[in-house]
């Protein structure tokens, strides 16, 4: 299995801003994350051209998947213990009101942030699989502006 060092977090961060006017990938050899929009900068599409046939070191992220979403929350909402949250979660996932799901959370802090932290893992653990499934193991590491150096 390949081993990639990349920071996770911020792989996480990608995937979950990944919409259908933007593209990231992974450059496996030095764990950075490149951004590009073709759709507002139309030469991003042949860098991406370019990066798709260079697979042995760059890899597409994974766009979010609508069924992980709603598998998150429903897990999510499973775990409230306020049946008042738990009902009103539960008719905006029925509904399929994206934006609605976190109005809800917007009234209720403690659980809004929980909420980010579970949605936050739930995602890690879907592309750890994803990428392990593809024969790459992540191996997480801080940025080097975050890492102790030897003054401090």
């Amino acid at each position: 299995m390949r081993q990639v060092l990349v920071n996770i977090a911020w792989l996480v961060n990608a995937f979950e801003n990944n919409s259908g006017h933007s593209e990231y990938y992974l450059d496996m050899e030095t764990g950075d994350i490149r951004f590009f929009s073709p759709m507002d900068f139309p030469e991003h599409q042949d860098i991406m051209k370019k990066l798709d046939q260079m697979q042995d070191r760059f890899i597409k992220i994974p766009k979010m998947n609508p069924n992980l979403c709603s598998k998150v929350k429903k897990d999510y909402v499973s775990l409230i213990e306020n049946p008042y949250l738990k009902e009103l979660l539960r008719k905006t996932i029925d509904s399929g009101d994206v934006k609605k799901f976190r109005s809800v959370l917007f009234e209720f802090e403690e659980e809004r942030r929980c909420w980010y932290v579970f949605e936050h893992e739930c995602n890690k653990e879907f592309l750890v699989k994803w990428f392990k499934e593809k024969g790459i193991e992540l191996v997480n590491q801080l940025p080097k502006e975050f890492k102790k150096t030897k003054d401090g």
